[in-house]
């Protein structure tokens, strides 16, 4: 044994969630907030079953189930962190209006 330990499912639906989240936030600068529709037909521009191998990291198939639930967590996360993003650029644009009404 390595020393290194495999994740857990819960573990790798996690991951999948900050991948989309990390993509989602990179994204806002290209996409509306209602883009994200919770349907991921590619994550990190693999398919499903590419995606759910990506982060298995392993030779051997991955668990049954990852890639059906990866993609939508990552689809869940891309969606939460587009929304995330732009409503951080509006109060920051927002902000900003404000402070040169008064200066």
């Amino acid at each position: 044994m390595d020393g290194i330990s495999t994740p857990t499912y819960r573990q790798l639906l996690e991951i999948a969630l900050e991948l989309g989240r990390a993509d989602g936030r990179f994204a806002a600068a290209f996409e509306a907030p209602a883009s994200g529709n919770g349907h991921a037909a590619r994550c990190l521009g693999r398919s499903p079953e590419e995606f759910a191998r990506l982060l298995w990291g392993r030779a051997d198939e991955p668990p049954s189930g990852l890639e059906v639930n990866a993609p939508l967590w990552y689809a869940t996360g891309f969606a939460e962190g587009l929304s995330e993003e732009a409503a951080e650029r509006c109060v920051g644009t927002a902000g900003s209006r404000i402070r040169r009404a008064f200066t």
